[in-house]
């Protein structure tokens, strides 16, 4: 029997107050978070050209090295998100305390090799002289903080999974505070130059960590008694893990090209293209409120086995994505003569970032949808298909063609001709699995983990 009107419209408006109240703290938080970013970027700006420069190669590499982690955010939301929707607390109580303990596995390893390597990274990528040293500090100091920034990924993800987006964009804020801080004591109070930038940066990533695990005990999930994660719990998490870290990977290994060709093309040309990067995630993670809620309300209405609500609410989402990528993009066009001022007072700098800013503007517009539908099967645990084309995307498409650009004497515009490719390649796969129920997998399973052989 058709539902009347009248229902149909308070069920939408029901949805979307609840989208609303999930996406707006989270979008709050991810604001917040780049905000460190973009201080840091600031600070070293006003240090010297060189310091700009080697801070924006070493966050790629940064980014590259950590970020391919953050399936320890993904697969701890969509699986915390499948228990809850199943009524099923000890499920994910588990899942948050074996991805906690391979975090900090992780993290010590991914420190300690970043803190041996720094040398030898920012030289293969194109670093010389004065450039590479301040690279290599950088890096060096902030391999300190990896452990606690994999293990605030998995906070992250039992918030989200739980439906509680507040609790982190606490945290997020309180962290930016004691960065801002530092930067200004440790830089310009102790003049120890780009070092304390790094050094400010890490101990906002400990506060947070440490944050998260006493606040964890609010979620009224059962963390104790788990132990650590024996060989067949390891399975179950790469098998949810393993897409998403190739996924994550391949996308950042695509980003980290661009930003060694933009190495390789000057100090000036590496620094505008640090600071269109801070601006452009900052943008990218305004827009990917949204792709949280969607994950977690698809992973709940999945785990509860109602696929039409997963549909609806994908549509949804995908409208949303767009309208805001549109008021995005209007917003970085608008601010063309304002936003990069706040990060480079550089003149030569300043001129360079001219030439690709209403480019990386405009692929905003492609980043509102992709964002969302992200969230939207990420959610659905179609880990596989995101895997697939996000490397093709990057790795075939985005990474080639920033080398084009080197080649070609493209400049700045060349590498984010490159990231405006990757983004629409992305955008027309994802449309076209959306037209389908292709995406609908692991329907009912609290645990998507544990299937290692789905799609």
């Amino acid at each position: 029997m058709r539902q009347p009107d009248a229902d149909l419209r308070g069920e939408a408006g029901r949805r979307r107050r609840r989208i609303l109240a999930l996406a707006l703290p989270a979008t709050a938080t991810l604001v917040t978070d780049p905000l460190l970013g973009l201080v840091d970027t600031a600070i070293a700006g006003r240090i010297s050209t060189t310091a700009l420069a080697a801070l924006g190669l070493s966050v790629a590499i940064l980014a590259t090295t950590s970020w391919a982690f953050n399936f320890l955010v993904y697969g701890t939301t969509a699986a915390v998100a499948r228990a809850i929707g199943a009524d099923d607390r000890e499920a994910a109580g588990q899942r948050v305390a074996h991805a906690g303990a391979l975090a900090l596995g992780i993290g010590l390893a991914l420190g300690l090799a970043l803190l041996v390597l720094a040398p030898v990274l920012v030289r293969v990528l194109g670093a010389t002289g004065e450039f590479a040293a301040d690279a290599t500090t950088y890096l060096r100091v902030r391999a300190f903080g990896v452990p606690a920034l994999l293990l605030t990924y998995v906070g992250n993800g039992a918030f989200r999974g739980v439906s509680d987006t507040r609790t982190p964009l606490f945290i997020s804020v309180g962290a930016n505070v004691v960065n801002a801080a530092l930067d200004v004591v440790l830089v310009f109070g102790l003049g120890f130059g780009l070092a304390g930038v790094a050094w400010a940066t890490v101990a906002a990533e400990v506060i947070s960590a440490l944050a998260f695990l006493l606040l964890l005990r609010r979620l009224g999930l059962p963390l104790a008694g788990h132990g650590f994660p024996r060989g067949t719990d390891l399975r179950a998490l790469v098998a949810v893990s393993r897409d998403l870290f190739l996924r994550t990977g391949g996308l950042l290994l695509g980003f980290l090209v661009i930003s060694s060709v933009g190495a390789r093309m000057g100090e000036e040309v590496a620094a505008a293209h640090a600071v269109i990067w801070q601006a452009w995630i900052t943008a990218a993670l305004l827009l990917d409120g949204i792709a949280i809620a969607g994950q977690a309300m698809v992973g709940t209405a999945l785990g509860a086995g109602d696929r039409e609500e997963a549909r609806t609410l994908a549509a949804t989402l995908t409208r949303w994505g767009a309208g805001l990528g549109l008021g995005v993009a209007a917003l970085m066009l608008a601010g063309t003569d304002l936003f990069p001022r706040w990060l480079t007072d550089e003149v030569a700098v300043l001129a360079t970032v001219d030439e690709a800013w209403w480019l990386a503007a405009v692929g905003n517009v492609a980043g509102g949808v992709v964002f969302a539908l992200d969230g939207v099967f990420m959610g659905a645990s179609d880990f596989a298909f995101l895997r697939t084309w996000t490397v093709v995307a990057a790795v075939g498409v985005g990474a080639p063609l920033a080398i084009v650009a080197l080649v070609a004497g493209w400049g700045l515009l060349g590498l984010w001709a490159a990231v405006t490719a990757l983004l629409v390649v992305r955008l027309v796969a994802l449309l076209a699995r959306l037209r389908t129920d292709a995406w609908l997998v692991g329907l009912g399973s609290p645990t998507p983990a544990a299937e290692p052989d789905s799609p």
